[in-house]
């Protein structure tokens, strides 16, 4: 009895500016720590928070915070920033604080076109989904602009958390939001090293240009 082959993987094309920094999102996937509202409101708080989330393994640090807050961290320069945003005007924000990257809820269609009218926003714009249920959909909301799609995975942890992601990943999802660093990097890898066995002749193995991983 022949098996049956596989479903395809969908082909992500694209590349993500991270400050000095291109990344190859053929096949790999970014992981953004979060960083929780500071009890007291302080920035030494937020900042020795994102050192924890870098030591822990992040590719970036998710400061979704107001700007006195991201800045700091920004300005720290330990893993580049992005940012959950509600509307334009929050993502301006944010890349004036530093942040290289703004994640705009898949629900927010107009916050997009709006952004698409700054080219001189200085932070790269990434559709953020909800749910893995929704990848598939809002795979050709994230082509239409042009921008990465990501997986907001902070409300879950444990297995669920790690099944929702790999399923994501697999639908074309290149960026996971979590709180848990150590568990999504995992997933990051695993599913890597199978989307490049999946891609024959990509060669790229979830490289960076410039040959770094």
């Amino acid at each position: 009895m022949i098996a049956p082959s596989p479903p395809p993987v969908p082909r992500v094309d694209r590349v993500l500016a991270l400050g000095d920094r291109t990344v190859d999102l053929a096949t790999r996937a970014l992981v953004a720590g979060v960083v929780p509202a500071p009890r007291f409101g302080r920035e030494n708080e937020v900042v020795a928070t994102a050192d924890a989330v870098a030591a822990g393994g992040a590719d970036l640090v998710d400061v979704s915070l107001p700007p006195r807050l991201a800045g700091p961290v920004a300005r720290a320069g330990r893993l580049p920033v992005v940012a959950r945003v509600e509307s334009a005007d929050e993502a301006l924000a944010a890349a004036r604080a530093g942040a290289v990257l703004v994640l705009v809820p898949a629900d927010r269609p107009g916050v997009l076109a709006a952004l698409g009218a700054h080219p001189d926003l200085g932070a790269a714009i990434g559709v953020l989904v909800a749910d893995p249920g929704d990848v598939a959909s809002d795979r050709g909301l994230a082509a239409e602009h042009e921008v990465v799609l990501a997986l907001d995975a902070s409300p879950w942890s444990g297995a669920e958390a790690m099944a929702r992601e790999a399923v994501a990943i697999a639908e074309g999802c290149r960026l996971l939001r979590t709180r848990d660093v150590r568990r999504s990097r995992r997933v990051a890898e695993v599913m890597a090293a199978m989307l490049a066995a999946r891609r024959p002749g990509s060669g790229s193995g979830g490289r960076d240009r410039g040959g770094r991983r």
